[in-house]
C-alpha cells in the first residue's frame, strides 16, 4: 500500500485554492448570506486536504492558515466598523483564529495516515475539540462557528440542550466526512478503486443516521413541549449612534430617548390589556453612574444614580432592569477607582435589587491583555483604563418571576452562561429568564447582528431557558427554551418590544447540570492522536 513518504509533496497553491473553496463556503453559510446548508458541503475541501497522500509540508500548512485566516477576515469583518484602529485587532484576531484550521488537519492527518483511524470518526471529534479550545483559550470567542450557522434549522440543534452547540458542529462535520468517504478517494480507497459494497451501505447508513438521529430527537423534543405561562417583558430599543467622543448633553438625550420608548411600552401595553413584568434598558444606556467604595460598599446617603433610578421607577410603575456603568472608588483616595460595565435591577417602587457586573470582558473592546502592569498602552486606544471584571452572576426575583441579566458578547462564550445557571440555580436562583442587554450599534446594522442573536439562540436551547435581547441599534428578541425567536426587531430603528416570554421546562438540562461534558471527551481523543504523534516524533529523533 501506498504511503505518505512515496508520494509527492501536495502543491501549496493547490492546497490553498481547495481550503479557499471550503472557506468561503462556510462564510456563505454564515450571515449575511445565511446559505446555511452549505455549511455541509464546506468541511469536505479540508477533508480532501487530510485524506490526501501527499504530504503537506510547511508551505502546505501555510496555505491552509491563510484560508482559515481569509474565513475570519470574511466573517468578522464588522470589527473593522467600531473605530479606526479596530482593523488592526480584526487582523491579530483573524491571524489567531486561523490557525484552527491547520491544526485540524494536522491531527487528522496523522490519526488518518498512521493511527488508521477512520475519516469519518476523526474528522468530528478533531474539529470539535478545536471549537472547545477556541472557546476557552483567551478567555474565549466562539461566534461563527459551524454550528451557528444551522441556527434557524430550530429541529437539529435541540441537541446542543445535552451537547452544547459543539454536538451540532459534530454532527454537521460527521456527516460531511461519510459524504466524503462515500464519493471521495481516501487514504486507503485512490482515486478510481470502487467502495465495498459493505462499506458503502455502513456510510450511507451513518449519513442517514448523523442527520435524521438530531432532527427526529429534535421534533420530539419541540412536540413534547409545554408552554408555560411567563413574565410580559418590554424590551426598549433605540439607535443611539455609537461614539467614542465626548458630545455635550448626549447622557441626557439618551435617557430621554429611552423614557419615551418606554412610555410607548406602558402605553402599547395598556392598550393589549398587559400588565409588564419587566422593562428592559440596553447596555449602559442608563447614563447616571452608580458609585461605590471599597469593593461594592454602597454610599450612606443615595447618590445621583440612586435617586435617578427611584425616579424612573416610580414614574414608569413596572420592574426595571437597566444596563448601566459602576464604579468603585477606594474611600481613602477616590482617584482610584475600578470601573464596571453593570446591569441594575429595581422593583416598581425603585428599590435596588441587585447590581450584575459583567464578568468576561470583550478583549481590545473593554481591556487590553497585558496591559494591567503597563498601563501606558491605553493610551494607544481610545479606551480609559478598561473594565474590571465581575465576581459571578447576579439573579433577582422581580415579582412572580427570577431574572438573570448578562451583558454584550457573554452570550458568545457557552461556558459563561451555562456557569451563570449552573451556579445560580445552586444557589436556589435558578432564573426563570435571561436576560441579555447589548450595544450592537457599535456595528451598523452589519451581520454582527445576526450572529449574535444565533449564539443567543444557542445559549437558551443549551440550557432550556427562555432569553430576550434588548440591544440598542438591535436585533432585540425573545426567545423561548427551544430556540424558536418570537419576537424580533428591525435593525437600526426606534422600536419596542412588548411580549409575553414563555417558560422553559423545569429544571436544569443536562448541558446545564454536566456541562462540556461531549466537548472534553473530543479533546481527549485529539489528545490521544497529538500524544501519539509526539511520541512518535520523540522515537525517530532517539534511533
Amino acid at each position: 500500500m501506498t504511503t505518505v513518504e512515496e508520494q509527492p509533496p501536495a502543491s501549496a497553491l493547490r492546497v490553498l485554492l481547495v481550503a479557499l473553496v471550503g472557506s468561503v463556503l462556510l462564510f456563505l453559510a454564515q450571515p449575511p448570506a445565511e446559505l446555511f446548508a452549505l455549511a455541509w458541503v464546506a468541511p469536505m475541501f479540508w477533508l480532501a486536504i487530510v485524506a490526501s497522500l501527499g504530504p503537506l509540508h510547511r508551505r502546505g500548512y501555510a496555505a491552509v492558515w491563510l484560508a482559515g485566516v481569509v474565513y475570519w477576515l470574511l466573517t468578522l469583518h464588522w470589527i473593522c466598523l467600531p473605530h479606526p484602529l479596530t482593523p488592526i485587532g480584526l487582523v491579530f484576531l483573524a491571524a489567531y483564529l486561523g490557525c484552527y484550521l491547520p491544526a485540524f488537519v494536522a491531527v487528522s492527518r496523522h490519526a488518518v495516515h498512521r493511527l488508521r483511524a477512520p475519516l469519518w470518526l476523526v474528522a468530528p471529534v478533531v474539529w470539535t475539540a478545536g471549537e472547545y479550545v477556541q472557546a476557552h483559550l483567551f478567555t474565549g470567542f466562539l461566534m461563527g462557528a459551524i454550528s451557528h450557522s444551522q441556527a434557524p434549522w430550530t429541529s437539529l440543534i435541540q441537541i446542543a440542550s445535552v451537547g452544547g452547540a459543539y454536538s451540532v458542529s459534530f454532527v454537521v462535520v460527521l456527516a460531511a466526512a461519510a459524504v466524503y468517504e462515500l464519493v471521495g478517494a481516501t487514504s486507503r480507497r485512490p482515486a478510481g478503486t470502487p467502495l465495498p459494497l459493505g462499506k458503502a451501505v455502513g456510510l450511507a447508513l451513518l449519513i442517514v443516521a448523523a442527520v435524521a438521529g438530531p432532527l427526529l430527537w429534535g421534533r420530539a423534543a419541540l412536540a413534547s413541549a409545554v408552554a408555560r405561562p411567563g413574565p410580559t417583558v418590554a424590551l426598549v430599543q433605540a439607535n443611539i449612534l455609537a461614539v467614542w467622543d465626548h458630545e455635550e448633553g448626549r447622557s441626557q438625550r439618551i435617557m430621554d430617548t429611552h423614557m419615551r420608548l418606554s412610555r410607548e411600552a406602558i402605553a402599547r401595553a395598556e392598550q393589549d390589556g398587559k400588565q409588564i413584568d419587566l422593562l428592559v434598558w440596553p447596555e449602559s444606556m442608563f447614563r447616571s453612574w452608580f458609585v461605590t467604595y471599597d469593593g461594592g460598599v454602597p454610599p450612606k446617603e443615595p447618590g445621583a444614580a440612586e435617586l435617578d433610578l427611584k425616579t424612573l421607577a416610580e414614574e414608569l410603575g413596572v420592574n426595571l432592569l437597566l444596563g448601566c456603568d459602576r464604579f468603585d472608588a477606594d474611600s481613602n483616595d477616590t482617584t482610584n477607582y475600578r470601573g464596571y460595565n453593570s446591569a441594575v435591577m429595581a422593583r416598581a417602587d425603585g428599590t435596588q435589587v441587585a447590581m450584575y457586573d459583567k464578568t468576561h470582558r470583550v478583549p481590545f473592546g473593554e481591556y487590553i491583555p497585558l496591559a494591567s502592569n503597563m498601563p501606558a498602552m491605553y493610551y494607544l486606544t481610545p479606551m480609559s483604563g478598561g473594565l474590571t471584571p465581575g465576581e459571578g452572576p447576579a439573579a433577582a426575583k422581580l415579582g412572580a418571576f427570577t431574572y438573570a441579566p448578562n451583558i454584550c458578547f457573554e452570550t458568545v462564550v457557552p461556558q459563561v452562561i451555562r456557569r451563570q445557571v449552573r451556579n445560580l440555580a445552586e444557589r436556589g436562583e435558578k432564573p426563570d429568564v435571561l436576560v441579555n442587554v447589548t450595544n450592537d450599534a457599535w456595528f451598523w446594522g452589519q451581520s454582527e447582528l445576526d450572529m449574535h442573536l444565533n449564539c443567543n439562540i444557542y445559549r437558551a436551547v443549551e440550557n432550556r431557558t427562555p432569553l430576550v435581547i434588548a440591544a440598542n441599534g438591535g436585533l432585540s428578541a425573545v426567545i423561548d427554551a427551544y430556540g424558536r425567536v418570537l419576537e424580533e426587531s428591525p435593525r437600526q430603528e426606534e422600536t419596542v418590544i412588548v411580549a409575553q416570554t414563555p417558560l422553559g421546562p423545569e429544571g436544569m438540562s443536562f448541558y446545564s447540570r454536566y456541562g462540556d461534558v461531549f466537548g472534553l471527551v473530543c479533546v481527549g481523543l485529539s489528545g490521544l492522536s497529538v500524544a501519539a504523534f509526539f511520541v512518535g516524533w520523540v522515537s525517530v529523533r532517539l534511533q
